[in-house]
């Protein structure tokens, strides 16, 4: 039980030293390019699918409300989620390194919905990360997530799942 303890311990230590900086991982703005992503495993068509391009690590852990003035998104778009994939194309984005998020908002109310019972705080709606960038206590480091958009020949793979599923398979 002890050992239980300390790993515990040192993993929420661990997480609590990642970087949070509000400062873009890009030093110099690239030329406009378009960012073409699929996202897959869309189960139903209800609510809306919140896809977020993420420059910095605040913004990447951030709780993933649209609407938040307070986070500094890089780009956000509201996207209409269709059956079994939905294209999502931003355009104008300077080529650069960027993590992607997307959150199947079923309810629309523009935010990631968590549990109460029986994991507290596990996020309740589908999302998924770039590079499927994952972690059993929390989402994917920042920099596992980070993609380069600067030549994408294919459309970047986004792949949803609720983090139960991730944790335990299913």
């Amino acid at each position: 039980m002890k050992k239980v303890l300390l790993s515990s311990l040192a993993l929420t230590v661990l997480a609590a030293c990642s970087s949070t900086s509000n400062k873009s991982v890009n030093k110099v703005k690239g030329a406009p390019t378009e960012v073409r992503i699929v996202v897959n495993q869309v189960a139903s068509t209800e609510g809306q699918l919140l896809v977020y391009l993420h420059d910095n690590a605040n913004s990447y852990y951030s709780d993933d409300n649209y609407s938040a003035s307070s986070i500094k998104y890089f780009h956000r778009m509201v996207v209409t989620p269709s059956i079994p994939a939905t294209e999502v194309v931003l355009e104008g984005i300077p080529a650069g390194k960027y993590a992607i998020s997307v959150v199947h908002d079923k309810d629309s109310d523009g935010t990631l919905d968590r549990m109460v019972f029986p994991f507290i705080g596990m996020p309740s709606e589908p999302y998924g990360l770039s590079n499927d960038a994952y972690s059993a206590l929390s989402k994917g480091n920042f920099e596992d997530a980070l993609v380069d958009i600067a030549n994408q020949p294919q459309p970047i793979q986004i792949n949803l799942a609720t983090h139960l599923t991730k944790t335990f398979g299913g």
